[in-house]
């Protein structure tokens, strides 16, 4: 199955700004995306702790702040851009050479509609980690699994077909993941392999061009698997 992988992690702020005349203040969503057609190692597009100088940045300089202040356009769009600059410039290379985006939201997070989305509760751990890497240990996540509607802007799920969703939970609720696959079950990893299992079936609504399957291990973490079912 040909495609290619992407993650993405949110950071959020509180900020105010002025717009048009007028004070606009919110809580701020920044989603850094990354994308590759090769996976790292441990098969990932990056560790997600590589992200972590995104973070202490936007704790500095944006959290609290006018915004007017400390960037030169603090419309969505003008802090993406001084994102997306400070990322390239400061990030390790193997991390900004796969920086896809970085896009800026307003307000709280939505929890998706109703048969959207499946949560399953499940153990794992991650193997080919440098010593004391937290992901070495065993740990549990609950995951959410959904199927993003095509598109460059903030993804909506489509409806999960039952038959995918029974396999989620059935199959995967409560057990240990090393254990029921042979790979190693980074997001990526599952992304990828829930695309298959789609692919292979002749599922009614599963027949599009390209298939993207998104898997969130924690409300500020996704990966996902876009490809072309063969």
């Amino acid at each position: 199955m040909s495609g290619k992988w992407r993650i993405g992690k949110l950071f959020r702020f509180e900020a105010t700004r002025e717009l048009s005349g007028r004070r606009d203040g919110h809580s701020f969503t920044a989603e850094i995306v990354l994308a590759s057609e090769a996976l790292t190692g441990p098969g990932f597009v990056a560790d997600f702790g590589e992200l972590a100088p995104v973070k202490k940045h936007i704790d500095a300089v944006l959290d609290h702040r006018m915004l007017n202040d400390v960037v030169p356009d603090p419309s969505d769009e003008g802090i993406a851009e001084h994102l997306r600059g400070w990322a390239r410039d400061h990030l390790p290379a193997a991390v900004s050479s796969v920086l896809q985006d970085v896009r800026i939201r307003t307000g709280r997070t939505m929890s998706p509609p109703a048969g959207t989305a499946v949560d399953f509760g499940a153990t794992h751990w991650l193997e080919g980690l440098p010593p004391g890497h937290q992901c070495g240990h065993h740990h549990g996540h609950t995951y959410r699994v959904f199927l993003p509607a095509s598109g460059p802007e903030w993804p909506a799920p489509v409806n999960l077909p039952p038959s995918f969703a029974d396999y989620l939970t059935s199959g995967l609720d409560g057990q240990v993941l090393n254990d029921v696959f042979a790979f190693n079950p980074t997001c990526e990893h599952l992304a990828e392999h829930f695309a298959k299992w789609l692919a292979e079936r002749d599922i009614a609504g599963i027949d599009e061009e390209v298939l993207t399957v998104r898997v969130s291990e924690t409300e500020s973490t996704w990966g996902e698997h876009e490809g072309r079912p063969a």
